[in-house]
């Protein structure tokens, strides 16, 4: 593949890293079945600690943002099946490429594309 520039101005770099930010939120916990044991020991655990904070909603933009990330990370190369996704998101290519170096620390944008 062809080698990837990564030029991006501040408002691009600002979107890269709060995609970033947002890829490594955790997926939101699921709530208990009232009675279940879980749900008891999550009422336990509040009064203890207090309430959780509210949680941000998960979106599809952030579920393929983790996945594309998971994948990134685990293959150390950008996961191009999530691409598509991620440019109908906003995102423009270099951003993903960016997104793709921030995974992998060390990795230019050509290994990133070529996988070497």
């Amino acid at each position: 593949m062809v080698e990837i520039d990564i030029h991006l101005n501040s408002r691009e770099w600002a979107e890269v890293a709060r995609a970033f930010q947002k890829s490594n939120l955790p997926a939101p916990s699921r709530t208990p079945r009232p009675g279940s044991a879980a749900a008891i020991l999550s009422r336990i655990t509040a009064f203890i600690l207090g309430p959780k904070p509210e949680q941000e909603p998960d979106t599809p933009r952030r579920r393929v943002l983790r996945d594309f990330v998971a994948a990134t990370a685990a293959r150390r190369r950008a996961a191009e099946e999530f691409v598509p996704a991620l440019l109908s998101f906003g995102l423009n290519r270099v951003q993903v490429e960016a997104l793709a170096m921030l995974t992998v620390p060390g990795r230019s944008s050509r290994s990133m594309a070529t996988g070497r």
